[in-house]
C-alpha cells in the first residue's frame, strides 16, 4: 500500500549489516579451511572449517529471512491499523452528523424555534444587511417585516430600516464602501463562501468598479492566509504536544485543504488522534481512580463523542450508569453530611 511510511527500517538495517559480517566471516573460514587442507595436509580440519562457514552463511540467511518477513509483517499490521483509524474517524464524523438530525428531528417545531431562534435572528440579520448593499430594497423590507413579526424586534426592525433608507439616499461611493465593509465583515468571520457569493453579485451591481471587480482576488488570498495561519497553529500544536488544541485545529483545517494537500499531514493526524484518544481514556481513568465521578463521566462522554466507534467507547458506555448511580449517591452522602452538621 502507498502513501504508508515503513515502520523499524533501522531494524532491517541491522539485519542486513548482521548478513554482511556473517557472509565475510564464513568466506574467510571457508578460505582457512581450504588453506589448512592444501597446505598442511589436514584435511579432516580443512573440511571442518569449510563446512562451518557453510552452515553458518546457511544459518545467517535464514535468519536473515526471519527478520524480513517479521519486518513485512509488522508494516502490515501498522498499515491496517491506521486504515482502521481513518475508518473511524469517518464512520464518527458520519454518527455526529446523523445524531444532529436525529435530535433535530426529535423536536417538536415549537422547540426548534426556540432553539434555533438566535440563530435564525443572526442569520436574518445578516441576509438583511445583504440585501441592503445589494440594492435589492423589495428583499429587504420584506425580511424586515418578517424579523418585526416573526420574532418581535421591533427596536432592531426600526434600526434597519434607518439602514435602508440611508442606503437608498446613499452616493455610489458609499455604497461601495458598505460593500467593501460587508465584504471585510464577511470574510473575517471566514465565510468564506457567503462572501464569495456576494462578490459576484456585487460585480454584476457595480460593473468597470476595480475595488468590487478585485474581491475574489482578495478573498482567495484571505483564505489562503489562514489556512497557512491554522497551519502554523497546528505544527506549533504538535511540537509542544498540546493534544487537544492540535486535535481541534485538524478539524478547522477540514474546511481548506484539498485531499493532495491534506496528505504531507495524515501521520502526524493519525498520531493526534491516537494520543487525544489515549488522553481522554486517561482522565477517564485517573477521575475513576480518585472516585472523582462528575469528571470521570465528563472524560467518558467526550471520549464516545469524539471516538464513537472505539472499543473504549464501547467499555465506558457499559459503565457510564454504574458511575452516574455512585456519582449521586456522592451527592446524597455530601448533603446528609451537611444536614448532620447543622445546628
Amino acid at each position: 500500500m502507498t502513501g504508508f511510511p515503513s515502520q523499524h527500517d533501522e531494524l532491517r538495517r541491522l539485519a542486513t549489516a548482521a548478513l554482511v559480517v556473517v557472509a565475510v566471516g564464513a568466506v574467510a573460514t571457508a578460505a582457512y579451511g581450504c588453506y589448512e587442507w592444501s597446505a598442511t595436509g589436514d584435511r579432516a580440519v580443512g573440511i571442518g572449517f569449510v563446512t562451518g562457514s557453510i552452515a553458518g552463511l546457511l544459518i545467517g540467511v535464514l535468519l536473515y529471512c526471519q527478520v524480513l518477513l517479521i519486518h513485512r509483517l509488522v508494516n502490515y499490521s501498522y498499515r491496517n491499523y491506521d486504515a482502521l483509524l481513518d475508518t473511524a474517524e469517518l464512520l464518527r464524523r458520519q454518527e455526529e452528523h446523523g445524531r444532529t438530525i436525529a435530535e433535530n428531528s426529535s423536536l417538536s417545531e415549537w422547540a426548534k424555534r426556540v432553539v434555533y431562534r438566535e440563530k435564525d435572528y443572526e442569520f436574518l440579520r445578516d441576509t438583511i444587511q445583504g440585501a441592503i448593499v445589494r440594492l435589492d430594497w423589495e428583499a429587504a423590507q420584506h425580511l424586515i417585516r418578517d424579523m418585526e413579526k416573526e420574532f418581535g424586534y421591533h427596536d432592531e426592525a426600526a434600526h434597519m430600516r434607518e439602514e435602508l433608507e440611508l442606503a437608498r439616499r446613499s452616493t455610489t461611493e458609499e455604497r461601495i464602501a458598505a460593500a467593501l465593509a460587508r465584504f471585510d465583515l464577511l470574510s473575517g468571520q471566514q465565510k468564506w463562501q457567503q462572501a464569495l457569493t456576494e462578490c459576484e453579485r456585487l460585480r454584476v451591481l457595480f460593473p468597470g468598479e476595480n475595488r468590487i471587480a478585485g474581491l475574489p482576488r482578495e478573498l482567495e488570498r484571505r483564505r489562503q492566509d489562514r489556512k497557512q495561519e491554522l497551519l502554523h497553529q497546528y505544527e506549533q500544536a504538535v511540537r509542544s504536544q498540546d493534544v487537544e488544541k492540535a486535535h481541534r485545529l485538524l478539524f478547522a483545517l477540514d474546511q481548506y485543504l484539498l485531499p493532495k494537500e491534506a496528505e504531507p499531514l495524515k501521520e502526524s493526524a493519525r498520531g493526534v488522534f491516537r494520543a487525544r484518544l489515549e488522553q481522554l481514556k486517561a482522565q477517564f481513568t485517573i477521575a475513576v481512580s480518585y472516585k472523582q465521578y462528575p469528571d470521570a463521566i465528563a472524560a467518558g462522554e467526550k471520549l464516545m463523542q469524539e471516538f464513537p466507534n472505539s472499543g473504549y467507547a464501547h467499555e465506558i458506555a457499559k459503565l457510564l450508569p454504574t458511575l452516574r448511580q455512585r456519582a449521586g449517591q456522592q451527592v446524597e452522602h455530601a448533603g446528609a453530611g451537611t444536614s448532620t452538621a447543622a445546628p
